[in-house]
């Protein structure tokens, strides 16, 4: 009954305690590189606020509960439109960038993970992100 709201793919993933421990690692570890590259994009610009990472960190962790709970529900290509409004939102008011410069923050910060994930994948010779060129 309650799995009929959820999207069941999700819901079914979590079989055991071992694979709850093991999103629960990942998730952190996802939260704490999102929150670097934030960081960094937001100290581009000069006009924002709570640039130190306890606040980026804060964040990053409600655009994460946002983006899972959206994911839960939805899981289409709406959630994703919802996800990046309420991001770019949450940043502009918790940063004081504006909406456009929460965009340029996004794109700044989702560059710059590109360009390390590229040359990480190249120095220790594996796939970390697949370029599309």
């Amino acid at each position: 009954m309650i799995f009929e709201i959820f999207n069941e793919d999700w819901a079914q993933t979590f079989g055991t305690l071992e694979e709850i421990m093991w999103f629960l690692l990942l998730y952190v570890i996802f939260l704490i590189v999102m929150a670097i590259f934030l960081k960094i994009a937001l100290s581009f610009f000069s006009s924002a606020r709570h640039r130190e990472f306890g606040s980026v960190f804060l964040t990053s962790f409600v655009i994460t509960v946002i983006y899972a709970l959206t994911f839960l529900f939805l899981g289409t290509w709406v959630a994703w439109v919802i996800v990046l409004i309420a991001a770019w939102l949450l940043i502009s008011a918790r940063h004081n960038t504006g909406i456009f410069g929460a965009i340029g923050v996004t794109i700044l910060a989702f560059i710059l993970y590109v360009i390390v994930a590229y040359l990480l994948g190249l120095l220790l010779g594996v796939t970390l992100i697949s370029l599309p060129f």
